[in-house]
C-alpha cells in the first residue's frame, strides 16, 4: 500500500514554537496577539512576515484550555448530512453514523446530526425520510433530539444557517467543527443533492458563506466528506469562517471519511490542536479506501491552513496573469475519470443541461453513469502541477505559498500526482463561466479576476489537453518538495498597501496590486472596445453588449460549433 503524504513535523513545530512566543492567547474563539519569530528556510520566512504584518488575527493552535484555568475544552461537532440518493440506494449515511457511534462518547464533545434529503433511511436508527431531523449521537446510537422542522430543502442557505445557530445555541463550546456529507460538484456546482429538490439544486459556496455569516459561528475546522472540493476558491469562500478545511481534490469513493478514528481520538484528548486531529482524519479515510479492494477508490484529502489563503491568491494571480498566453494555449484541466461508486454529483455528472447535443448523445445510449465524469467536467486544475510545468519566474513563489498553505495531505497510490488543492478554469464553456461569475462575484472576489477568467471560454488550446505524464511520475510528494524561495525577494514584502489589504477581514474586496493589470485592461479596450467599468455584458446568449466579439459572426458560429460538436 503506497502512500503520498505530507510531512506534518514542520508545520506542528512551528505551531508549537509561534505558541510558546505568543504574548497573549485569548481562547480558540478569541483572537490572539502575535509576537513571533520564524523558523529556518522559506516557512520560517513567512511565518515571520506574518509575525510583522498581522494577517486576520491568525489563530493559534492551542488547546482551548489556559494555563490558568487548566480545564478541558468542550467541542460541538455539527454534520450537515443530506442523505440523498446515498443513503437511499447503498445505505452509506447509516455506514456512517455507525462509525460515528462506534467511537463512544465524551461529556466534553457533543456530535449532531442533521439528517435530511433523501427518501429512504436504512432501518438502523429509525430515521425518518419524511422530515429532517436532528440527533445527538451517544455510544449506544442516537438520541432524537428534535422532530419539529417539517422538510427542509438541504440546499438553502437558511437550512444550513438555521442548524448552526440551533447547535450553537443549544451546544455551545470553546471551539466548534463543520462538516458536511454528501455529494460535491467543485466550487461552481457546489454541495449536495437533495432528493425532494430539483436534480440541479446545490448549496453553493457563496451561500455557504453567507449562512455561516448570519449564523455568526467561527469554525476551527470545517471539513467537506464529498468530492471535489479542495480549490482555492472554496479555501477563500470559507476564509473569514474557520481555521482550517479539509478536503478532496479528488471523487470520494462511497466509502468517504472514516469516522470511528479521529472522534475516538477527539473523546480522548479534548484538547487536541486542529492539526494534529487532521492528519487523523486524513489518514483514517486514505487507509480505509487503501484496504477496501470493494468499495475503495483512489483517494487524497487535505488539510489546509486558512490564513495563507490571501498569500496564496497573490501568488495564483501573479502567476496565472504572467502566463495567460501558456495558458491558453492548452487545458490544463486533469482528465481523470471518477469511479462508478463515487460521491460525484449525479446531475452534474450528466453535463448540467447546458451541452443539449451532447446531454441526447448520453440519454440516448445511457451513458449517464457517474464512471462518465472526469476532473476535466469541473475544470480541475491542480496548482502545483501548472506550476511545475509553467517555466516562469512566478513559479517558485506559487510553490512555497502553495506548500504554506497546505498543512497536511495523504491518498492513495492512485492519486500520488496530486498535490491536494486545485484552481478553476472555465476552458471553452460560457454557460459554466456565466455560474462561475455570478457565485464568484456574491463571494465578493475580485471581479478583475473574475473578468479575467472569461478568456478561457475562447482559449484555443481547450480542447487540446496538457500532458502531464512525465509530471505524475515526477512528483513524489511535499515531503521531497525542496522550498528554496526567498520571500525578501517577493515583490510584495515591503509592500505596506498589500499587507493592510491582507489584514482586513472584509475578504476578496477588490485591491489593485497587479503591475500589468493596467496594460491588460487598455489592451482589452483595443480588441474588444469592452468598457472595464461598465462589466462585460451578458455574452451572445445573454443578449449583452460582448461588442467586440458581436461585431464579428465568424466568432459566434465558431463558438456554438465549440458547444455542440466539439467537446
Amino acid at each position: 500500500m503506497a502512500h503520498h503524504t505530507k510531512s506534518w513535523t514542520k508545520k506542528a513545530l512551528a505551531v508549537a514554537l509561534c505558541a510558546t512566543l505568543c504574548c497573549s492567547l485569548v481562547g480558540l474563539n478569541g483572537c490572539a496577539s502575535i509576537e513571533r519569530k520564524g523558523s529556518s528556510g522559506s516557512f520560517g520566512q513567512l511565518k515571520e512576515l506574518f509575525s510583522s504584518k498581522v494577517v486576520r488575527n491568525i489563530k493559534i493552535d492551542e488547546p482551548v484550555a489556559t494555563e490558568a484555568t487548566k480545564a478541558e475544552p468542550t467541542t460541538t461537532v455539527l454534520v450537515y448530512m443530506n442523505g440523498s440518493n446515498l443513503e437511499s440506494e447503498d445505505g452509506e449515511a447509516t455506514i456512517d453514523l455507525n462509525e460515528m457511534v462506534a467511537a463512544g462518547t465524551s461529556d466534553k464533545v457533543n456530535v449532531l446530526v442533521q439528517t435530511m434529503g433523501t427518501k429512504k433511511w436504512d432501518k438502523t436508527f429509525g430515521i425518518s425520510g419524511k422530515r429532517t431531523q436532528r440527533y445527538k449521537v451517544s455510544g449506544k446510537g442516537l438520541a432524537l433530539v428534535d422532530d419539529s422542522l417539517g422538510q427542509l430543502d438541504t440546499t438553502k442557505a437558511s437550512t444550513l444557517q438555521d442548524f448552526i445557530s440551533w447547535g450553537a445555541a443549544n451546544y455551545p463550546a470553546d471551539r466548534y467543527i463543520l462538516l458536511f456529507w454528501n455529494h460535491g460538484g467543485g466550487p461552481v456546482y457546489g454541495f449536495g443533492y437533495d432528493e425532494y429538490q430539483p436534480e440541479t439544486e446545490a448549496l453553493t459556496i457563496d451561500e455557504m458563506k453567507s449562512a455561516m455569516k448570519n449564523a455568526g459561528v467561527f469554525f476551527d475546522i470545517i471539513g467537506m466528506d464529498c468530492c471535489l472540493m479542495s480549490s482555492l476558491e472554496v479555501c477563500m469562500a470559507l476564509y473569514e469562517n474557520c481555521n482550517y478545511t479539509i478536503l478532496s481534490e479528488d471523487f470520494e469513493s462511497g466509502l468517504g471519511w472514516y469516522y470511528t478514528t479521529w472522534m475516538q481520538q477527539l473523546y480522548q484528548n479534548p484538547a487536541i490542536p486542529a492539526p494534529e486531529l487532521g492528519k487523523t482524519i486524513v489518514d483514517s479515510m486514505v487507509n480505509a479506501n487503501a484496504n477496501n479492494q470493494e468499495w475503495g477508490t483512489d483517494s487524497i484529502l487535505t488539510m489546509v491552513d486558512e490564513s495563507v489563503m490571501k498569500v496564496l491568491y497573490t501568488a495564483w494571480t501573479d502567476f496565472a496573469y504572467a502566463n495567460e498566453d501558456t495558458l491558453l494555449e492548452a487545458n490544463y484541466s486533469q482528465p481523470v475519470e471518477a469511479s462508478s461508486n463515487s460521491r460525484a454529483h449525479p446531475a452534474f455528472v450528466r453535463g448540467h443541461g447546458w451541452n443539449w447535443a451532447e446531454d441526447f448523445s448520453n440519454w440516448a445510449f445511457e451513458e449517464y453513469t457517474n464512471s462518465g465524469a472526469e476532473l476535466s467536467d469541473y475544470y480541475i486544475t491542480d496548482i502545483m502541477a501548472v506550476a511545475q510545468n509553467v517555466n516562469s519566474k512566478e513559479s517558485k513563489a506559487l510553490s512555497s505559498a502553495l506548500d504554506q498553505a497546505i498543512v497536511y495531505t495523504n491518498s492513495t497510490a492512485g492519486d500520488s500526482y496530486m498535490s491536494g488543492l486545485s484552481v478553476t478554469l472555465p476552458y471553452g464553456d460560457w454557460n459554466f463561466y456565466q455560474e462561475l461569475k455570478e457565485i464568484f462575484t456574491n463571494c465578493g472576489f475580485d471581479s478583475n479576476y473574475i473578468n479575467w477568467l472569461q478568456n478561457f471560454t475562447v482559449a484555443e488550446g481547450y480542447s487540446s489537453f496538457y500532458n502531464y505524464e512525465e509530471w505524475n511520475g515526477e512528483w513524489e510528494g511535499w515531503d521531497t518538495f525542496d522550498d528554496d524561495f526567498d520571500w525578501e525577494s517577493w515583490d510584495y514584502y515591503d509592500n505596506d498597501e498589500y499587507w493592510d489589504w491582507l489584514d482586513e477581514e472584509s475578504g476578496w474586496t477588490d485591491f489593485d496590486y497587479h503591475n500589468t493589470w493596467n496594460e491588460y485592461y487598455h489592451e482589452l479596450l483595443e480588441m474588444y472596445g469592452t468598457d472595464h467599468h461598465g462589466g462585460w455584458g451578458d455574452g451572445p446568449q445573454g443578449g449583452g453588449t460582448y461588442s467586440g466579439h458581436q461585431q464579428d459572426p465568424r466568432w459566434y458560429e465558431e463558438y456554438l460549433y465549440s458547444l455542440f460538436y466539439e467537446r
